[in-house]
């Protein structure tokens, strides 16, 4: 669009009541989105923790970003010191189990010593007092007849006591053993656990490639000393034939960015050299790209249209610039000149030595400049700034 930009000022005016205003004619409306982001593969082959792990694991050594690889080759190592500290603590358990259960069995031993010792006795008093006894009120007062009887009633009861006392000795004592027993297998899977884990302490290559670091929690690869998960993935063997952009943009600048649009994307160490491509993907949410970070981004993801192997790999860094919208021979303001208010939306046209309010409908719209579909006509002056005074 042709600007024509001047000062307006009254007959005898201050030089401070000038307003600055814009001409605006019919032209071309363009929409684009400055963005910068990498290249990743289209397709690749996770290198992942191994799934069966349990807890959390330390990366003792990682591959280098980047390394040339075939299958079953070693790309990390985890950190065994805290498999191997399990293991033997749950081995010290097992072993303490085992002194446990025979200090147990030798409680339970003399329990059933100290009641079989109790039956022996009282049968041999049991015995004494049948011989002895006898209600014969010539030998014996009936006080003594009575008390004699009661002995045998008491040592009657106490041997069915004993007895009972015996067998439910003998069922603790086994109860007490089946405990300590099953203690142990709750070590002993914890052994077995760790012992099979220390097995799996070598991340393998999974396909011949390209090692490519994954990024972790907080968007960097990861490193020597991180914790990782079991199914976590470490790392990626691209399909290098096939690459892609992943992109961001300002979320302040995102407006309009869609599924389908155009995109021109260079690379940093090749500017020279323009790709295209189109947007398959945008995010739903925007995110910091960085850790305590207030600027918020919008990530979208580019399909390329050809991928330049000699020069394209993957984290390589890009520029790009989206096509939003494009109009011909409309006319358009800036942004500064539009007001709003309760859904109205109008500026401040020159008639004469005055500005009167001009309610316009608005269209597209881009970071600087806006679309008017009504309410101004070629030729037209608005202010670019509130004037003082204003012809309602």
């Amino acid at each position: 669009m042709m600007l024509a930009l001047g000062l307006l000022g009254g007959c005898g005016q201050p030089q401070r009541d000038a307003v600055l205003t814009v001409t605006v004619t019919p032209g071309p409306f363009e929409h684009r989105i400055d963005a910068r982001g990498q290249l990743e593969p289209a397709t690749a082959v996770s290198v992942s923790v191994p799934s069966s792990l349990r807890g959390p694991q330390s990366l003792s050594w990682v591959a280098d970003n980047f390394t040339p690889v075939t299958q079953g080759q070693v790309v990390a190592r985890l950190d065994a010191s805290r498999q191997q500290l399990d293991a033997r603590m749950a081995q010290f358990e097992i072993d303490k189990l085992v002194i446990d259960g025979l200090l147990q069995q030798g409680k339970d031993g003399n329990l059933l010593d100290e009641i079989d010792t109790g039956q022996v006795v009282t049968r041999r008093e049991r015995e004494l007092a049948e011989r002895f006894f006898s209600d014969d009120p010539r030998v014996y007062s009936r006080i003594e007849v009575i008390d004699n009887m009661r002995n045998k009633g008491y040592l009657d009861a106490k041997l069915g006591y004993l007895e009972w006392d015996l067998g439910e000795q003998s069922h603790r004592s086994a109860a007490e053993q089946q405990l300590i027993e099953l203690k142990q297998r709750g070590h002993k899977a914890k052994v077995d656990r760790a012992q099979g884990n220390l097995k799996k302490m070598e991340v393998v290559a999974p396909a011949d490639g390209l090692f490519v670091l994954s990024s972790g929690f907080r968007g960097r690869p990861v490193v020597s000393g991180d914790t990782v998960w079991s199914g976590m993935s470490i790392g990626q063997i691209p399909d290098l034939s096939r690459m892609e952009a992943r992109m961001y943009v300002l979320e302040s600048e995102a407006a309009g960015l869609a599924v389908g649009q155009s995109v021109k994307l260079y690379l940093d160490a090749y500017p020279q050299r323009m790709i295209q491509g189109a947007i398959t993907q945008v995010d739903t949410l925007a995110k910091p790209r960085e850790d305590n970070s207030p600027v918020n981004y919008f990530g979208f993801t580019v399909a390329l249209a050809h991928t330049d192997t000699e020069v394209m790999f993957p984290g390589r860094e890009l520029t790009g610039q989206v096509e939003v919208e494009r109009q011909k021979q409309v006319i358009s303001v800036p942004n500064q000149s539009l007001y709003q208010k309760d859904g109205r939306r109008w500026v401040y046209l020159q008639q004469g030595d005055r500005f009167v309010e001009r309610t316009v409908t608005t269209g597209a719209r881009s970071v600087n400049r806006t679309v008017i579909v009504d309410g101004l006509g070629d030729g037209d002056a608005i202010a670019l700034v509130k004037p003082r005074e204003v012809r309602q």
